[in-house]
């Protein structure tokens, strides 16, 4: 009797052991859970249709910089572009006709990465022609093995200079961040 005591206690202490080594022991729970960074896929920002291409070669450093801040966050581990570039290939998705705003594209895409999450973002200009010029720029977080989508879209009387859309960039990423904080 004392054998199998001593045996289950044994199988108990390795269990413990085992779990803490893997993720973390909740305490009183007596189950363990995983603390597995949340992959994510970086799409690189882009013009939205026709519209904004004269930002085309400032979209490079907007997206390195929320590779950066993603890649400094623990919760994250970026997927290298490389990567990503073959996942759209596998999706057979062409860049220039991908829809920023077709979530089952985007978790097309996702999947093919092996990514928990996909991010996009994207900016447009609009009017002209009797119509006031406006602009929008827009960062959306995918999830790709649920139907969760966050947005997050300024919209702006004007069209916006680079120093205006890098800076409209850093302030939606923190909202974005606010607003999915909870999910993650």
């Amino acid at each position: 009797m004392k054998k199998i005591a001593f045996l289950k206690l044994s199988l108990v202490l390795v269990l413990i052991i085992f779990f803490t080594m893997l993720g973390e022991v909740v305490p009183g729970s007596g189950e363990a859970y995983f603390q597995a960074k949340i992959k994510i896929a970086v799409l690189g920002k882009i013009s939205k249709e026709q519209s904004a291409r004269r930002f085309e070669y400032l979209f490079p450093q907007l997206t390195q910089r929320f590779r950066e801040t993603f890649s400094e966050d623990g919760r994250f581990e970026v997927i290298p572009a490389e990567e990503l570039d073959k996942a759209i290939v596998k999706s057979e998705i062409q860049k220039g006709k991908m829809n920023p705003d077709d979530a089952a594209q985007l978790r097309k895409i996702g999947k093919e990465a092996g990514a928990d999450l996909i991010f996009v973002s994207y900016y447009y200009e609009m009017g002209g022609h009797g119509m006031p010029m406006h602009s929008n720029n827009v960062l959306t977080l995918v999830w790709v093995n649920k139907e969760e989508t966050v947005k997050i879209d300024r919209d702006y009387s004007r069209i916006l200079s680079e120093k205006e859309l890098t800076s409209s960039d850093e302030m939606a990423f923190k909202d974005l961040v606010k607003k999915v904080e909870s999910m993650l």
